[in-house]
């Protein structure tokens, strides 16, 4: 073996491990993962959570009291993002931070899809854009010209690359 293949062997066994733990912690629930992902559309999270933002939760097994989860609103037809408060007769009641009244759904907690994990300021706001048709086949022709180009053109725009 070559002192060029030993030397990557290392690097490669570390990228299958960093991409299976990637898989195992992102992956979404829908395609074999545990993490759901959602974008927040109000502003009853705030000041912790604004709209635009991506959230991503998991399941955590027990829903405790101070909980964020995510859970679908049957009255609503949405999936709501909020506080647990406090569980009354086997249901939970949930609140939005900057709401001044809980939540008329009461939810089970084999409900809610999962508890907030993390969030991402504004990427959900990125997301939305890229669910609009247009959009979308925008940033697919912009990537497929810098694709064929080889992004020859942002290289010749450098300092360096006049400098030959």
């Amino acid at each position: 073996m070559s002192d060029v293949t030993a030397s990557r062997a290392p690097t490669a066994v570390i990228a299958v491990i960093l991409i299976g733990a990637a898989w195992l912690f992102l992956a979404p629930a829908q395609i074999g993962g545990s993490a759901r992902y959602a974008v927040v559309d109000g502003s009853s999270m705030e000041p912790k959570l604004h709209r635009g933002d991506l959230v991503v939760v998991r399941d955590r097994g027990r829903v405790n009291v101070g909980d964020v989860v995510l859970y679908r609103n049957s009255q609503l037809g949405v999936r709501v993002l909020h506080r647990v408060i406090r569980e009354e007769a086997g249901r939970l009641v949930v609140k939005g931070d900057a709401n001044d009244f809980v939540d008329d759904a009461r939810p089970r907690a084999k409900e809610v899809s999962g508890s907030l994990w993390f969030s991402i300021p504004h990427a959900g706001s990125a997301l939305v854009w890229l669910r609009e048709p247009l959009h979308a086949a925008l940033l697919a022709f912009v990537l497929t010209i810098v694709a064929l180009t080889g992004g020859g053109a942002a290289r010749a725009a450098t300092p360096e690359a006049s400098r030959g």
